[in-house]
């Protein structure tokens, strides 16, 4: 029973939107700018980019402490792998903000970070290439971050997995890595849809660049 409610404390607590309330705090409503998510990404747009990173840090911040607070009250491994993956939901379908959140990239890899640190660091190689290659490279690829980041939550548990075999923690990573997926083809998929695009063309951009439609069309900030 108690690993049932850390598990659920753990979601409750993430539907907490750092981002959304530091934005609320600067009179800015970050549901009606730039792309609408709730995520430092966005806030750092609509805000400052140092408030963006506040934000980011906290919601990586869930992530972390689920499964670290859980591991120091001795719960079993399943469990505290369980509490970091309803954090990552928590941030994506919190239950503050109609179940509409943000795409917890920062919150997975707090996880990750708090679950195996030598993995989390392997899975950020890409991200850290695309954003050197984002600030150097002109004109600024759009595509390569969100691309690299996905490919972080994949790596994380393939290097575990070719270290260890599957192992629970193997099983969360690729979990996290299935709740990023579903959230990004679903986010405002109806909207994406009602356009007349295609929907492979639709759910490629989704999944792969977690960009949307409207994003594409220019008639949604990016």
């Amino acid at each position: 029973m108690s690993d049932a409610i850390a598990v659920a404390l753990s979601y409750v607590i993430a539907s907490i939107s750092f981002p959304y309330w530091i934005a609320r705090a600067k009179g800015v409503d970050l549901r009606a700018t730039g792309s609408h998510k709730l995520g430092g990404s966005n806030l750092a747009k609509a805000v400052t980019p140092m408030h963006g990173i506040a934000g980011g840090i906290l919601d990586g911040a869930k992530g972390f402490a689920a499964v670290v607070i859980t591991r120091e009250l001795g719960f079993p491994l399943e469990t505290q792998l369980l509490c970091g993956l309803a954090a990552i939901a928590g941030q994506m379908w919190p239950l503050f903000h109609q179940f509409d959140g943000g795409r917890a990239n920062a919150t997975a890899w707090g996880f990750q970070l708090a679950t195996d640190f030598i993995a989390f660091f392997i899975g950020w190689i890409p991200v850290i290439v695309a954003a050197v290659l984002r600030i150097s490279v002109r004109p600024r690829p759009k595509r390569l971050l969100p691309l690299a980041n996905l490919l972080s939550y994949a790596v994380f548990p393939a290097v575990i997995w070719e270290q260890e075999g599957v192992t629970p923690t193997v099983l969360a990573g690729v979990g996290a890595l299935a709740l990023v997926v579903v959230r990004r083809l679903t986010a405002g998929i109806r909207e994406d849809l009602a356009t007349g695009a295609p929907p492979a063309r639709v759910l490629a951009n989704r999944a792969l660049f977690d960009r949307s439609e409207l994003q594409e069309r220019g008639l949604v900030a990016i």
